[in-house]
């Protein structure tokens, strides 16, 4: 015999109510945390070829080159810099001073520079040994090298400092020598430069894009669109293409700043145009969560694919597939030639990091704590790898042979919290062939 709820008082039918909403609520929560572990069991683990312990926490994505890892620690009572290579630490530089960006790599330097505190620096360290080379120090900014990004090419460094100037230094000189130029912005925040053909190309806040001549830093044009920059532009050739938080996208001469083409998107542009083939890509943020393929030399739209959600990070181009990390927790593979879509993988939680081309596939960095490797012409998820401490976004350095049937397993470089160092290969014989 049925028992009717309305035989009991009022305040216990609540109660009852209640009590069951919250044991819903408690198992939804739980399946929503735990199918990513799940998911990730499915697929092999990654192994662990070696680690380091450096004793304090790694936030910045390290730099590899050669086997080596150089990478930089945040703690305040000791921040370092170190090179590692097969879990043995080389050489260790003490900063005295906490650092905020990733170390920059130069052909026989390592550059390091922190904005926090009153003291602000652009250090040289030798790339053997880790001993000071120079020290680019100054106490009051804006003459100061509080680097948020660094760009070494061939002898100069393009260091911008505090996100509203511009600095060219000479790394091979001597101070007060050392430092070319610079280039004061009107306190707006500037994006990535980038170097085309002896030219310097950034966006700004201030609606403006801009070129300088890289010897002198004079500029050279401007092009106010209306609209703020925040990614970088990308060169193709003699021509750059950027977009602005207005949705407007174009193409200029490098040399001249002549406009050769204009379009538009429903949407701001927040990453950087990938160019492919006389292609460029470019990702639509809120309002359009679209990718536009478009004509580098006419600016006509090739194709278009509206997205679930959009994308925080660049697409990369990887064996005839353009590759997006979604922010609706997909990785998708795009047709470059005709937009249609090659395969939707599923990474069960917010990309954190754009994808990073291994050989044949790319990892991803999956909310603050997981990385998954997926073959780039397939989808197919290869390995997982999940750790209880935050990790940076991951850094590869590949391994690979050149039949890629006998491939050997590539090297994914990351640090975490836990001021660990970790080198993770993909299981050989797992689907890595």
């Amino acid at each position: 015999m049925s028992t009717s709820l309305s035989r009991f008082p009022a305040s216990v039918v609540n109660e009852c109510r209640l009590a069951l909403r919250r044991l819903v609520a408690v198992f939804a929560v739980a399946a929503f945390t735990i199918s990513p572990l799940v998911a990730a069991a499915a697929t092999p683990t990654a192994c662990v070829r070696w680690t380091v312990n450096v004793g304090q926490p790694i936030y910045n994505p390290p730099r590899v080159r050669d086997g080596v890892v150089y990478l930089d620690t945040v703690q305040a009572g000791g921040p370092n810099v170190f090179a590692v290579q097969d879990g043995k630490i080389l050489w260790k530089y003490p900063t005295d001073g906490a650092i905020a960006i990733p170390v920059t790599l130069g052909r026989s330097q390592l550059f390091v520079a922190s904005d926090i505190g009153s003291t602000h620096f652009m250090r040289a360290l030798d790339i053997k040994t880790g001993q000071l080379i120079w020290d680019y120090t100054r106490h009051h900014p804006p003459e100061c090298m509080c680097s948020h990004v660094s760009h070494y090419l061939r002898h100069l460094l393009f260091a911008e400092t505090d996100g509203h100037s511009l600095y060219a230094l000479d790394p091979q000189k001597n101070i007060p020598a050392r430092r070319l130029w610079v280039f004061f912005g009107d306190g707006a925040k500037l994006t990535a430069p980038v170097v085309a053909g002896g030219v310097v190309l950034f966006g700004s806040a201030d609606h403006c894009l801009y070129a300088l001549q890289a010897t002198s830093g004079s500029v050279l044009w401007k092009r106010n669109t209306g609209y703020s920059f925040v990614a970088q532009p990308a060169v193709a050739g003699s021509v750059v293409i950027a977009g602005d938080r207005g949705g407007n996208m174009f193409a200029c001469a490098v040399a001249t700043g002549k406009t050769l083409w204009t379009a538009a998107a429903n949407g701001p542009i927040d990453v950087a145009p990938v160019i492919y083939h006389s292609k460029a890509f470019i990702a639509a943020g809120a309002g359009d969560r679209g990718i536009y393929a478009l004509s580098v030399s006419t600016g006509r739209q090739l194709w278009y694919h509206q997205m679930a959600d959009y994308t925080n990070y660049a697409p990369v181009i990887l064996d005839k597939a353009l590759i997006v990390a979604s922010r609706d927790g997909n990785a998708l593979g795009i047709d470059p030639g005709n937009g249609q879509i090659l395969w939707t993988t599923d990474l069960h939680g917010v990309p954190f990091s754009r994808p990073v081309v291994d050989g044949n596939a790319v990892v991803i960095k999956v909310g603050d704590h997981r990385l998954v490797s997926i073959r780039a012409r397939t989808g197919q998820v290869l390995w997982s790898y999940h750790t209880a401490s935050v990790i940076t976004s991951p850094v590869v350095e590949s391994r690979q042979s050149t039949d890629v049937k006998t491939s050997t397993p590539v090297t994914v470089y990351i640090g975490t919290s836990m001021g660990k160092v970790l080198a993770l290969e993909g299981t050989h014989g797992h689907g890595a062939g």
